[in-house]
């Protein structure tokens, strides 16, 4: 009976032992390598063909603190505009890498891996761009025919659609010439130029209306 009674309390100190040690050991200084997770932010004409790949990181820190990095991923933060290419090689640094709050002083990046993610984005892109005169829509009356100073369509603002390359570029479309005489102020129906842009546009036509300005 007694020989049980010491055994049972070798195998109690043993446990304690071990407790100890994992409690130790998870507060000692470490290595280890954790998984990033690349999130760019797009300007709103970029598309991601593909999900950016995870890269590793290899950090140091508390054991403990290592261990939640695994399930709160530390992330990799990049503006883009619109201005980059189709393709893009995206180079990384450790400085790059950015902790959890709680941990950004307890944890540090060594290491990153690879150093360069590859983002592709689609070739098309859509956008909505102004409609505007540009000395387009002319009023009329006995003495000829001018630029019209006030005038306003409906919708005032018209999706494009097209090259990416080209959608970045552009900031408004301008109607096809219509003559209004200048008393007149029912609306007319316009239609969009689009010739040369090389880009689609919803929709194709607008209406006009003068507005009421002095008397030439």
């Amino acid at each position: 009976m007694l020989a049980r009674s010491r055994l049972g309390l070798k195998v109690i100190a043993v446990l304690i032992a071990v407790l100890l040690w994992v409690i130790v050991s998870a507060r000692q200084p470490t290595r280890g390598y954790v998984r990033v997770v690349v999130e760019p932010e797009l300007d709103s004409s970029l598309a991601l063909l593909e999900q950016p790949p995870e890269l590793r990181a290899l950090v140091s820190g508390r054991a403990v603190d290592i261990v939640k990095l695994r399930t709160t991923p530390p992330v990799v933060h990049r503006i883009l505009d619109g201005d980059v290419p189709d393709t893009l090689e995206l180079d990384i640094a450790a400085s790059d890498v950015r902790l959890p709050p709680e941990l950004a002083g307890q944890v540090q990046v060594l290491d990153v891996n690879p150093r360069s993610v590859i983002l592709r984005f689609g070739t098309r892109a859509s956008a909505r761009v102004a409609v505007v005169s540009d000395g387009r829509i002319l009023v009329a009356n006995a003495q000829g025919a001018r630029a019209a100073d006030s005038v306003h369509f409906e919708p005032a603002t018209v999706r494009i659609t097209g090259p990416r390359r080209l959608i970045r570029q552009m900031r408004s479309v301008h109607p096809h010439s219509l003559t209004i005489a200048q008393d007149d102020t029912l609306p007319h129906v316009a239609d969009l130029d689009t010739t040369g842009l090389g880009v689609h546009v919803i929709p194709a036509q607008v209406k006009v209306v003068l507005r009421r300005g002095p008397t030439p």
